[in-house]
């Protein structure tokens, strides 16, 4: 069964409807949390307005459209939980989500971006463009999706492991 909403639509409906519970928005979606990752869904100091803001500014910062929406929102459970630790991190967070246009989740992609650069230079931004940076790219489920094959030190290292294997590469075209 094929889900009629995309990615970029439950965004926009989250954007513009606060009284819907996280959950209810993740389901709308058709994202069913896995064991592994239902701890990610359980925040603590964001409420589900911010928590969508945060998984929207994630995937503004870096958008794969192969990316299932989990991979994002296990940045805003970080991002969640170093405010439920930090009250400065808290205010810092809560305060910018509070000052984004209500229909910041709803506008294009060229508006968002446009947005965030006018954020660039605050700690909030920096918060959270490093944590999305870690978080993804960090991620071994994700590199994997990018092509990276992972550690080479338990196989003999690049060169016994093909550091010249560029096979995510086209094939190179000849002239014959």
């Amino acid at each position: 069964m094929s889900n009629p909403l995309s990615r970029r639509r439950v965004i926009a409906i989250g954007g513009g409807v606060t009284l819907l519970p996280l959950a209810s928005l993740v389901e709308l979606a058709g994202i069913r949390p896995t064991r592994a990752s239902e701890e990610a869904w359980k925040l603590t100091t964001l409420d589900q307005r911010e928590a969508v803001l945060l998984l929207c500014v994630s995937r503004t910062l870096f958008p794969h459209d192969f990316l299932d929406d989990r991979q994002y929102m296990k940045i805003v459970a970080v991002v969640d939980s170093k405010a439920s630790a930090d009250k400065d991190v808290a205010a810092t967070v809560k305060t910018a989500l509070k000052g984004f246009p209500d229909d910041f989740a709803a506008s294009g992609e060229a508006h968002r971006e446009d947005y965030l650069r006018t954020l660039e230079a605050t700690p909030f931004f920096r918060l959270v463009y490093q944590e999305t940076l870690t978080g993804l790219y960090g991620d071994p489920t994700v590199s994997a999706l990018l092509g990276d094959e992972g550690s080479s030190v338990e196989h003999g290292g690049y060169i016994q492991r093909g550091f010249d294997d560029i096979s995510w590469l086209p094939p190179e075209k000849t002239g014959s």
